[in-house]
C-alpha cells in the first residue's frame, strides 16, 4: 500500500525503511507513521499514547487523526485475516524482502 500510494502521489519511497529503523523512508512524518503503526501492531497503549502526540505534534490533528484510523483498519483487516488462515497472496510474497522483514514460516 505504502508502495502504491507513494507511486500515485509521484513520491519516492525507500522501503527498506520500513523494516531498518536507521534508514529513512523518505516521506514526511516517516517515523511519525512508523511509531504509528508499531504500537497498534504491538497493542501498546502507552506507546500509542507517545506516538499519537508525536503524530500530532509533527503532522497536524487532521493529518494524524486520519493516519492512526488507517493503521487500527489495516492491523484489524490483518487480525481477522490471520484468525482466519488466509496468508499473503503468492504476488505479494517478496515484499517482506523488500521491506527487509521477512515472513513468519508459516507463510512460505
Amino acid at each position: 500500500m505504502l508502495r502504491a500510494s507513494a507511486k500515485h502521489h509521484g513520491e519516492d519511497v525507500n522501503l527498506l525503511g520500513v523494516g531498518d529503523e536507521h534508514l529513512d523512508v523518505g516521506l514526511p512524518g516517516g517515523r511519525v507513521l512508523s511509531a504509528l503503526t508499531e504500537a497498534a501492531v504491538l497493542r501498546d497503549s502507552d506507546e500509542m499514547e507517545r506516538a499519537r502526540t508525536q503524530a500530532i505534534d509533527v503532522l497536524g490533528v487532521d493529518t494524524a487523526a486520519r493516519a492512526i484510523q488507517v493503521a487500527g483498519n489495516f492491523e484489524m483487516m490483518n487480525r481477522l485475516l490471520d484468525a482466519v488462515g488466509v496468508g499473503p497472496p503468492d504476488g505479494l510474497l517478496g515484499v517482506g524482502d523488500l521491506i527487509g522483514v521477512p515472513l513468519p514460516d508459516r507463510h512460505h
